[in-house]
């Protein structure tokens, strides 16, 4: 029966980048000892490794004849950790949702190779939402005005959300406290840390309008019917992808994908991937990976430059 034993991977040593933590299963194969790690970003390690932990002992068994000998998991702080891991061969396989991932992948030279569905969502879409009765009735509006946004390293809460104001031609100012107000001319933003506190700071007052993602809508008109009304919608994107290192034999690349393609046709692996927060299946981009990125890396061109990501 196989042992998980959790240990540190301490620091990343040419970037001092910290937090990194390895679910480690026993080589079954000690004459081909070829390690796979899996990725996320996060500042949460014990409820990533609760999650991923039955991916890898899933993943190490199946890809046994691959060579896999066994499975790590590295949970990283930020974006620009997970971007040297993967630079430097510390992570193999990643997961995130989709401009996050995508601007990684640039930076890392990474490649997406699956999408990934999540409580049952292949797509999603971000949301500004204002109160019903907010004077708030466009875009244009929201000069002078606050926003609430989840966290940098979100594609629903902020990334998206940024895009389409930053298109309306809004200029944007990053609020440190919440007695902070913006000038007339920008739109402020404060980060709320999660959606819950997006809806507490909007019921509050604190801020004029929030971002959030449709399930976080579902939820909002679910716990407060008629409070809220949504002021714009962004583009529809996949729900979550997988990116692997452009390092990775091609041949081990195909094998984890038609391992993760086929994990939703038996009830093991239905249940490892509900255990990975609610995964419902794993797919290829049906519009093709250029067709699929070509409008996230728009966005991520139009913002780059603006130091706003």
């Amino acid at each position: 029966m196989h042992m998980i034993v959790a240990a540190l991977m301490g620091l990343l040593a040419a970037g001092g980048l910290v937090t990194a933590v390895a679910a480690q299963i026993p080589a079954a194969h000690p004459l081909t000892p070829r390690t796979l790690t899996l990725g996320a970003v996060d500042d949460d390690i014990r409820k990533h490794m609760e999650r991923l932990t039955p991916l890898a002992r899933y993943l190490e068994r199946e890809l046994a004849d691959e060579g896999i000998a066994s499975v790590q998991i590295a949970v990283l702080p930020d974006s620009q950790s997970m971007v040297e891991a993967m630079r430097q061969g510390n992570v193999d396989l990643y997961f995130d949702s989709p401009l996050v991932a995508t601007r990684i992948a640039r930076m890392a030279g990474a490649i997406p190779i699956l999408r990934r569905w999540k409580n049952g969502e292949a797509t999603y879409s971000s949301v500004i939402v204002v109160p019903a009765n907010s004077a708030i009735a466009s875009l244009e509006d929201l000069r002078g005005r606050v926003v609430g946004f989840q966290e940098p390293d979100s594609t629903s809460g902020y990334m998206l959300p940024v895009a389409m104001l930053q298109q309306a031609g809004l200029p944007l100012r990053h609020l440190h406290r919440e007695s902070e107000r913006p000038q007339e001319d920008t739109v402020g933003y404060l980060f709320t840390g999660d959606d819950r506190n997006t809806v507490l700071w909007l019921v509050r007052g604190t801020i004029d309008a929030g971002a959030t993602d449709t399930q976080g809508l579902r939820w909002l008109h679910d716990a407060q019917p008629g409070r809220f009304r949504v002021l714009a919608r962004s583009m529809e994107v996949p729900r979550n992808i997988v990116v692997r290192t452009a390092a990775m034999d091609d041949a081990l690349s195909a094998a984890i994908a038609d391992t993760l393609r086929a994990m939703d046709e038996s009830d093991e692996g239905l249940e490892v991937l509900d255990a990975f927060n609610r995964t419902t299946c794993f797919d290829d981009f049906p519009a093709g990976i250029e067709a699929t990125f070509a409008p996230i890396h728009a966005v991520l061109d139009r913002l780059d430059p603006l130091d706003l990501i």
